[in-house]
């Protein structure tokens, strides 16, 4: 239950989100270039960390480890997302026809630092979120020469720095001393500072030069044929790349799809992952289709994928999430989750439709800054969306609260079709009514943040108890440890961390009845039922009923080598105790007897 606890916290955060952004669409219908501002400045803070992390390992990534980008979350995923919902909005930024022209010039520089990070965190699923949403801005937006500029500058910018990383085993191998990743720290720094200022200028140059003497429209003309015949060789050529190979196109498209649905296939950690279509996500879907299976109509509860994978995985992987928001539901909330979800989508994704003036089909609408801006936040919310069904970003909080906000906002300009829906005032709400709803809404929000606080609360006096426990401070160990379970009574740890004070108070029967305790009351945690027969084992000395409780813990977690280990000892201790039982000489039987 505190795996639930907190993931119905967490969604009820992304919710108060996406309502505050809905709100704001009515209260502030030109709040759009607030919310694609807000995108741009934090993904430019925390994909500017990303890159800083490389430049000086020493002091931000002195303990990394792996090739690929993915400060500051430690998820190189959540990195590669974060610059892909930003794509949108940098197009936004340099391509409209509004706005200062040195603050559009900023699209270029900042355009080039999402590619550079998007493409060292090797992250597949969001690079091709990214070419979505950047066709779709290209297939529906009439700013297209501006479009295609702004990338191309960009892409020239960005390419060398990438294709130089490429060639560095700092950014190519895991685990490379700290000395290597230093070697290249200066040059690499110093190369993606030239390249953002170089792409700067020219941003600027041609603002300015637009400014000036607009294209006409026979090089607006030239410039869109070229990006066709493009546009039209890329695939022709992938065609005749995939034909010409060994296998053939149908045998690489059949070979891609095997390596993509195996559960047992192997994913390179370096940029050669970038060309092949293995994953081990297949191995975490079929997982999820098992628990699904078990219970389809509501699930194990939300947030619980991660011990309900436990009895039917096939390796000894760790992971909490089932890598994929659909799939994660379907495994968490069964089929009331995934009807939920559908119906929820759907509503959104009609409500963007509206909002970008797909719908109606007859009503003419210009491509003004106002439309330009809500189609850019709506592909941020649909490339995180489209990240997000096949990976766990969901639970990244950076990149979801800025698609909840796009996503919010979007869904609120779509209100009754309006252009400027009518606000609160409009509306003819007094000014009392509005000063109880604002207050009234103050209190929910510090009530849920509360809420939330509260299994993090716990954690941090569970572990002081712990602490004052190896200091021999019992009774306030006990007192600690009591506090904690009355903060979050939805966790085992506090129960676990009683008996051990009880054990060390040398009062093995209510240490034993703790134990018990937290068996009944979590049973689908593996880990109170080995606590409790490793207890049984070691501090009663009751092998037998140790198997007993073990095997619970085994039933829950076939793969757990703890579990494993307590089993194999107890039955050492079983053999022994009846070895001895049957080399103890017996006493003499009386005459007659």
């Amino acid at each position: 239950p505190n795996l639930t606890w907190v993931e119905a916290n967490r969604t009820l955060a992304y919710l108060a989100m996406f309502g505050a952004a809905l709100a704001a669409a009515h209260l502030a219908p030109d709040g759009y270039a607030v919310v694609l501002r807000a995108i741009l400045i934090a993904a430019f803070a925390i994909c500017g960390y990303a890159l800083l992390s490389r430049a000086f390992p020493g002091s931000l990534a002195s303990t990394e480890i792996y090739a690929r980008l993915g400060a500051p979350y430690g998820y190189w995923n959540a990195l590669g997302t974060t610059a892909a919902l930003a794509i949108p909005a940098a197009l936004w930024l340099g391509a409209r026809r509004s706005g200062h022209a040195p603050a559009n010039a900023l699209a270029y520089p900042l355009l080039a630092l999402f590619l550079i990070a998007l493409f060292l965190s090797y992250s597949r699923g969001a690079i091709a979120a990214a070419l979505i949403g950047t066709l779709l801005w290209i297939w529906y937006v009439s700013l297209r020469l501006g479009t295609i500029t702004l990338l191309a500058v960009a892409s020239a910018g960005a390419a060398p720095v990438i294709l130089w990383a490429l060639t560095k085993d700092a950014f190519t191998k895991n685990q490379v001393p700290l000395d290597v990743r230093r070697s290249v720290a200066s040059a690499f720094g110093i190369f993606v500072l030239a390249t953002g200022l170089l792409v700067l200028v020219a941003g600027l140059a041609i603002v300015f030069r637009v400014a000036r003497r607009p294209p006409h429209a026979p090089a607006r003309l030239r410039a869109g044929v070229a990006a066709a015949v493009v546009a039209c060789l890329v695939p022709m050529g992938l065609f005749t790349a995939l034909s010409l190979s060994d296998r053939g196109f149908s045998g690489t498209v059949r070979s891609s799809v095997e390596a993509l649905t195996s559960p047992t296939s192997k994913t390179p950690g370096g940029p050669s992952r970038l060309t092949t279509a293995s994953s081990s996500r297949a191995r975490y879907w079929t997982e999820a289709g098992r628990v699904f299976a078990d219970n389809p109509a509501a699930g194990t509860g939300a947030g619980t994928f991660g011990v309900a994978r436990l009895r039917f995985r096939t390796s000894e992987l760790v992971s909490g999430h089932a890598h994929g928001f659909v799939v994660q539901t379907m495994a968490d909330l069964g089929i009331a989750g995934l009807v939920a979800i559908t119906l929820l989508t759907a509503a959104w994704l009609a409500a963007a439709v509206r909002a970008v003036g797909l719908l109606p089909p007859g009503l003419p609408r210009p491509f003004d800054g106002q439309r330009v801006g809500v189609i850019a936040l709506a592909l941020c919310a649909l490339v995180f969306g489209l990240q997000s069904a096949i990976d766990w970003t969901w639970f990244v909080q950076g990149p979801t609260v800025m698609a909840m906000a796009a996503a919010g906002l979007v869904a609120g300009r779509a209100v009754l079709g309006s252009r400027r829906p009518p606000s609160l005032v409009a509306q003819g709400l007094g000014l009392r009514p509005r000063y109880a709803l604002a207050a009234a809404s103050v209190l929910a929000a510090l009530a849920c943040a509360w809420t939330v606080f509260q299994p993090q609360r716990s954690d941090a006096e569970n572990n002081h108890a712990l602490d004052l426990l190896d200091r021999h401070q019992l009774a306030a160990a006990a007192s600690a440890a009591d506090h904690a379970r009355r903060i979050d009574p939805l966790s085992p740890d506090p129960l676990l961390a009683a008996a051990a004070i009880d054990d060390a108070r040398g009062d093995r029967n209510a240490a034993l009845a703790v134990l018990v305790k937290a068996v009944r009351r979590f049973p689908g945690e593996p880990q109170v039922w080995t606590r409790l027969a490793e207890y049984q084992l070691d501090s009663l000395s009751r092998p037998a009923d140790a198997i007993r409780t073990i095997r619970g813990a085994l039933y829950l977690d076939p793969r757990s080598r703890a579990a494993q280990q307590v089993y194999l000892a107890a039955n050492r201790a079983l053999e022994q105790s009846a070895a001895a039982s049957a080399a103890r000489p017996r006493a003499p039987r009386r005459p007659g007897g």
